[in-house]
C-alpha cells in the first residue's frame, strides 16, 4: 500500500518521506498551495526523494478557514488547528484519486504550540476524517500506533521519536541521507509572522473573493478608506507586483526618472492617478515637473501616460497621511 506524503518542501516533511522509502514504501506527495504564494523547495525535495509530486490549491476553503476558525487563532493570525485539519480534508480526497491508503507528514511532537501538541494531533485526525490513518514517521514512537502500521505497510520499529523544537536532529539526518539540497529547517508559516498581521487583518475583512493575497507578500502596503496601495520597496518587489498585478489591477511605473512602482489591486479607486502620482511625490527622489510620465501595465498591456500631480496641500502629498495608512 503506498501512501500520500504532504510536502511542504520543509526539511521535516522531506525527511518524513525519505524515512518511509528507506522502508520500501511507495509514496506519492502532495503539496498545498497557499494563495499567498509561499516560496517553497517542494518540487526540489520531490526530485531528491524520486518521487512524483501532485500540487494542489488550499483554494476558498483556506479563506473560510482564516476568517472563521472553529479552533481560534494562535498569537497572530495563524488558525494552525483548522488549517490542518483543511490540509488532511484535501489530503484525503487525493487519496482517493491516487489509490494512496494513508497520509504522511513531517510533524514533530511538541514543535509548534498549537497543531504539534498529542491533543491536537488527535483532534486534527479525527475532524479530519483520517484518525488512525496519518503516519508520523519522526515523531511515530511518541504517537499511538496507526492502521498502517498495524497491517505492516509501514514498520514501527523503523521510525523516530523526536519531540521539541530543536532542529539538530533533523540535520544530522539530511547529512546522514546525503541530501543534496537541504531546505530550510525553519520553515515558518506567513501567517505566524508579526510583520504581516495588518494585511492580514485587512484581508480579511474586505476582499472576498480576496483578489490581493498573491500581492500581500511584496511592497508596503497602504490601506484607505476606498483603496489598498501598494508601494514597491525594491527592483525585486516592483518585478514580482508588476507581475501578479496583470490578472488583478493596475501598476504605473517611472518613465525616465527613479522611482518606486505603485500599485492597485482591484477594484481601481477612482482617483488612482492622484494616489499614484502623489505617492511618487512623497516616496520617490528627483522627480521630473509635471506632467509625470509614467508607464501603466493593466491586464498585461503596457502603455505610456502622463499625470498631474496633486496640489500642494493634497493629503497624498503628505508623508504623514501615508504613515498613518501604513500596513507594514
Amino acid at each position: 500500500m503506498k501512501g500520500l506524503l504532504l510536502l511542504s518542501g520543509g526539511l521535516d516533511s522531506s525527511l518524513a518521506g525519505k524515512l518511509l522509502l528507506e522502508q520500501g514504501v511507495e509514496l506519492v506527495a502532495l503539496h498545498l498551495e497557499s494563495p499567498f504564494g509561499c516560496d517553497t523547495t517542494a518540487d526540489t525535495m520531490a526530485r531528491e526523494l524520486g518521487i512524483p509530486l501532485i500540487r494542489r490549491p488550499k483554494g476558498d476553503r483556506f479563506v473560510e478557514v482564516l476568517k472563521n476558525p472553529a479552533h481560534g487563532y494562535g498569537s497572530v493570525k495563524n488558525p494552525c488547528v483548522d488549517c490542518r485539519i483543511l490540509m488532511f480534508t484535501l489530503g484525503r480526497e487525493v487519496m482517493e484519486e491516487t489509490g494512496t491508503g494513508f497520509l504522511v507528514t513531517g510533524e514533530v511532537v511538541g514543535q509548534r504550540p498549537l497543531s504539534q501538541k498529542k491533543q491536537s494531533m488527535s483532534l486534527i485526525d479525527r475532524d479530519s476524517g483520517m484518525e488512525g490513518q496519518v503516519v508520523r514517521p519522526l515523531s511515530a514512537r511518541l504517537l499511538p500506533e496507526t492502521a498502517p502500521e498495524k497491517n505492516g505497510w509501514v514498520d514501527r520499529n523503523r521510525l523516530l521519536s523526536l519531540s521539541g523544537r530543536s532542529r539538530k536532529p533533523q540535520l544530522a539526518m539530511a547529512r546522514a541521507f546525503a541530501f543534496s539540497h537541504v531546505p530550510s529547517p525553519a520553515g515558518g508559516c506567513l501567517l505566524t509572522d508579526d510583520n504581516f498581521r495588518e494585511r492580514l487583518d485587512d484581508f480579511v475583512r474586505f476582499d472576498d473573493p480576496p483578489v490581493v493575497a498573491p500581492l500581500l507578500r511584496f511592497g508596503r502596503h497602504y490601506r484607505f478608506d476606498d483603496a489598498w496601495v501598494i508601494v514597491g520597496r525594491d527592483a525585486h518587489d516592483n518585478e514580482m507586483l508588476d507581475t501578479l498585478i496583470a490578472d488583478c489591477g493596475m501598476g504605473f511605473h517611472p518613465a525616465g526618472f527613479n522611482g518606486p512602482g505603485v500599485f492597485f489591486p482591484d477594484p481601481l479607486p477612482h482617483n488612482m492617478e492622484e494616489i499614484a502620482t502623489g505617492a511618487l511625490r512623497v516616496f520617490g527622489k528627483q522627480i521630473p515637473e509635471d506632467p509625470l510620465p509614467l508607464e501603466a501595465a493593466h491586464g498585461g498591456d503596457r502603455y505610456r501616460v502622463s499625470f498631474s500631480s496633486p496640489a500642494e496641500d493634497s493629503p497624498w502629498r503628505d508623508a504623514e497621511h501615508w504613515r498613518s495608512h501604513w500596513r507594514r
